[in-house]
């Protein structure tokens, strides 16, 4: 019996069909293999705004508030050389985060923007570090003294670039959103609410540095601008945010929708770049006709809230990006070799905004 083999022609017709197959099993493993890998990042962010977006909306909806002097909500525009509000802001070694710049575009009108897209609060930016809110509310079952029962505590919330780690020896830095509460009572003999006050601005929320009251320890008045020591992270309540804003509104049937801006407003409403810090606060029996009745000093009646979150992907790209490395990465062309359009170009390509509008329930005592 006479054993026929194959031919060379039939080899090289077998060896392309192979080859065909194999490239488009390749193309399909990779495309599954990206599509996966989207919709895991995708699910991860999802994830943390949506717990961030509800532990706010408990907030907001306890919210207090009362006419008697006292600011018992404020925002602030972290918007300085050194970030946030609390002098705990890593500045990365290289290519940081812009000041100013294209890092503040409160009323989203930049050139680069999409007509649909200009005055969108998903398309703004907050400045170098995010606004910086804080406001009284009433935390469920957390009075020191009887277990169980609810208690007006001090929130905060703000973001930092810090250590990811409490190890010293560990100098990885990132963007963590952090919620501070402060402790309704005494405890330990450290300071609580009831002791600091219902004054959101006073020194016992700021500046305070006394051993009961440093902000080193968690729950401390004081951390609701140092929200613990350099390396304590039991307040993050998120990570990879670059990016954190409110526009806060009152009821005024006698504009279009009947909301108000308030901030970040002008005294007439319209959006600004240059706002002046929110404070709520209104003397007893206040007329709206008192000369000292300004926009800023109301206490809002609905708050939207944007969150910026880095994918797993930006976030180590925004990492690479900020620090030192030979040979030096060189800024791409593409974003016409400025490290500022490099810094945000990359962010934006490679994170997620979501939005969230609030309903305050607080009426003044």
């Amino acid at each position: 019996m006479k054993i026929r083999g194959f031919t060379l022609v039939e080899l090289l017709v077998a060896t392309g069909i192979t080859a065909a197959i194999a490239g488009f099993i390749a193309v399909i493993v990779m495309n599954v293999s990206t599509t996966w890998s989207r919709a895991s990042t995708r699910l991860g962010t999802d994830a943390q705004a949506r717990i961030l977006l509800d532990q706010l909306q408990l907030d907001l909806q306890g919210a207090l508030f009362r006419e008697d002097g006292n600011v018992w909500l404020a925002v602030d525009l972290l918007n300085g050389s050194t970030g946030g509000a609390t002098g705990l802001w890593q500045i990365a070694p290289r290519n940081p985060k812009p000041v100013g710049g294209l890092s503040l575009d409160l009323t989203a009108t930049r050139a680069d923007l999409r007509v649909e897209d200009r005055g969108r609060l998903e398309r703004s930016r907050f400045g170098t570090a995010g606004v910086w809110l804080r406001f009284f509310t009433t935390s469920r079952g957390t009075n020191a003294s009887t277990a169980g029962i609810s208690a007006p505590v001090a929130v905060g919330y703000q973001i930092i670039r810090r250590y990811t780690a409490t190890n010293p020896a560990n100098l990885n830095t990132a963007y963590l959103l952090h919620r501070s509460e402060a402790r309704p009572t005494t405890t330990s003999g450290r300071l609580g609410v009831f002791e600091a006050g219902y004054n959101i601005t006073s020194a016992n929320y700021t500046t305070s540095s006394s051993g009961a009251n440093s902000g080193a320890i968690t729950g401390d008045p004081r951390s609701i601008q140092v929200p613990g020591a350099v390396r304590n992270l039991d307040s993050i309540v998120a990570d990879n945010v670059i990016d954190f804003g409110v526009r806060c509104y009152v009821r005024d049937p006698s504009v279009p929708g009947g909301l108000r801006l308030i901030f970040p407003a002008d005294t007439a409403g319209r959006l600004t770049n240059s706002p002046q810090p929110l404070r709520a606060q209104l003397a007893p029996n206040t007329p709206s006709s008192a000369a000292n009745y300004n926009p800023r000093f109301l206490f809002p009646d609905v708050i939207d809230v944007m969150v910026r979150f880095l994918t797993n992907t930006g976030a180590d790209l925004v990492a690479d990006m900020e620090r030192i490395q030979t040979p030096t990465l060189p800024v791409p062309q593409k974003y016409n070799n400025n490290a500022q359009q490099w810094w945000w170009g990359v962010a934006e390509e490679n994170s997620r905004a979501y939005t969230r509008r609030f309903v305050l329930n607080a009426r003044t005592l």
